[in-house]
């Protein structure tokens, strides 16, 4: 891939470097970005190659430390834990990147009042091979081309005018993932009971996805068009068909999963101001 990090020169804090912190950075490195201007403050995170790497934040404020870019990745509730400490740092020069499921911008620019910016970001895990999504919301004054260079390398950047949506995104696209490895995992066990090997039935249950929703996204078109490309009346599409829309029992299995994910987001944000 093109290396459109490869003149990005603002250092970076990375303050907890989990599963999707760690995937986002992964890609920037991939994009080239330098590992010299990266720190990380995380107790269990591995290592990696040339980046600078702390158990706490403590240590690192007791190293002089400073950075003009620093994104929260860490567990929504841990923000109280590090805030105090943390604004000290956080200058009218310093974008405040945060990643937290819950937190609303408003609690950020309250946390942290001198921020040049908030912003605040939804990824996904794909985002790990470039194939995410990052809802994107800020305040302040931020560096839209400097963010921009960061997301892109992550897949397709949704720009929203605010962040009021950001809880229902965050189930959406932040935890859709999760949600469609379950149903490609429960697409392969199905075709496993009715007489396929383990092996084979995970095997088409990936391409079959990951093929459908390729065409669908390289067609243009909507679901219901290519649906009626593949289902015939009487068919055996349709007579599975029948089965997915009876009663509207999927449309609302998935809407009570989605709305579970939602409001659980609010549950951390709370937790996160102390109120939980």
């Amino acid at each position: 891939m093109k290396k459109s990090l490869g003149n990005f020169t603002g250092r970076l804090l990375l303050v907890g470097c989990g599963n999707m912190a760690g995937a986002m950075l992964d890609r920037w490195l991939t994009a080239g970005l330098d590992p010299a201007l990266v720190t990380i403050i995380d107790p269990v995170a591995a290592p990696r190659a040339g980046i600078a790497h702390f158990g706490s934040l403590g240590e690192w404020l007791n190293a002089g430390g400073d950075a003009e870019w620093v994104m929260l990745g860490m567990k929504p509730q841990q923000l109280g834990d590090v805030a105090d400490d943390l604004a000290s740092v956080v200058k009218d020069d310093t974008h405040l990147l945060s990643i937290l499921a819950g937190v609303p911008l408003a609690d950020l620019a309250v946390r942290f009042p001198d921020a040049k910016a908030q912003v605040r970001i939804l990824p996904n895990l794909a985002a790990r091979i470039g194939a995410g999504v990052s809802a994107v919301a800020s305040i302040g004054n931020p560096d839209e081309a400097a963010v921009t260079a960061l997301l892109t390398p992550l897949g397709t950047v949704a720009p929203l005018d605010d962040d009021s949506t950001m809880d229902l995104v965050t189930a959406f696209t932040g935890s859709g993932p999760a949600f469609v490895f379950r149903l490609i995992e429960s697409y392969a066990a199905a075709g496993e009971r009715l007489g396929l090997s383990a092996d084979d039935a995970l095997k088409l249950a990936i391409a079959t996805f990951g093929g459908s929703t390729a065409l669908l996204a390289d067609s243009g078109e909507k679901p219901g068009t290519l649906i009626a490309q593949v289902a015939s009346k009487g068919g055996t599409t349709q007579a599975g068909l029948d089965v997915l829309d009876s009663d509207g029992q999927l449309a609302a299995l998935l809407t009570n999963v989605l709305r579970a994910a939602r409001d659980r987001g609010r549950e951390l944000a709370d937790i996160a101001r102390g109120e939980g």
